[in-house]
Parts: C-alpha cells; sequence; structure tokens
C-alpha cells in the first residue's frame, strides 16, 4: 500500500534536517539543477567585489564557490544550524551571524558591493 500524504507529513516532522541533510528527501523528490549554475555564476560575481552578504543560508553556497572577497559574512537563522554553518566555510574567511531573519539586518547601509540569497526562507 502506497503511503499516504498525511505519513510523508508525520515523516517530515520528525525527519533529522540540521546542517543541510535532507537525505530523507531520497525517494520522495525530485530536482533537476538549472542550467545556469548558480555557484558558479556567483563565484564570478564575488571574484570582482570587496565584501559580500549572503542571507539565510549560513554560507552553504560560499563552501563550493572558487574565491570568496575579502570580506564575507552570511547568515542564518535555524539554531541547529549556526553552528555548523560556523564550521563549514570559516576555513574560507567567511564570518556567519546569528540572526532572526527579520528586518532589520544587523549591518550598516553600504556596507556590501553584493547580497545574495539562493534560497531564502522568508522574503522581507
Amino acid at each position: 500500500m502506497d503511503a499516504s500524504f498525511e505519513d510523508f507529513i508525520a515523516e517530515a516532522e520528525v525527519a533529522h534536517i540540521e546542517a543541510w541533510d535532507f537525505s530523507w528527501l531520497a525517494g520522495h523528490a525530485a530536482e533537476e539543477r538549472p542550467p545556469w549554475r548558480y555557484a558558479h555564476m556567483l563565484g564570478q560575481r564575488l571574484s570582482a567585489i570587496e565584501a559580500s552578504l549572503d542571507i539565510q543560508t549560513g554560507g552553504e553556497v560560499l563552501a563550493h564557490v572558487p574565491a570568496v572577497p575579502r570580506l564575507v559574512v552570511a547568515t542564518e537563522s535555524f539554531p541547529p544550524n549556526v553552528a555548523k554553518a560556523t564550521e563549514l566555510p570559516h576555513s574560507r574567511g567567511v564570518t556567519v551571524v546569528a540572526d532572526r531573519d527579520e528586518p532589520p539586518l544587523p549591518f550598516g547601509d553600504c556596507a556590501f558591493d553584493l547580497v545574495t540569497s539562493r534560497h531564502p526562507a522568508t522574503i522581507w
């Protein structure tokens, strides 16, 4: 017998999703990556600037770009991910700031040359 929608919801509610571990989705979801390669495009932009901010990703994508600017900051709001987010990109010089995913951001105006967010959880 096939699982019901409610069964999938119940499974999702207890699934381990810390530190971007979505392995529980195997067999439940399919994804086709877009042909424009986000990390590649981001890497090109980052190589030409001095300071960047990546919002709501904990710097996850920054681990996949060839180089980062002199100043690079990422925000993360999901408490279980803050420690992991700090670990992953830290070796590349990325500073991760825990925030609440709501305005205002804890940075001054014009502090960054580029602000990105690959998959925001909340859009303000």
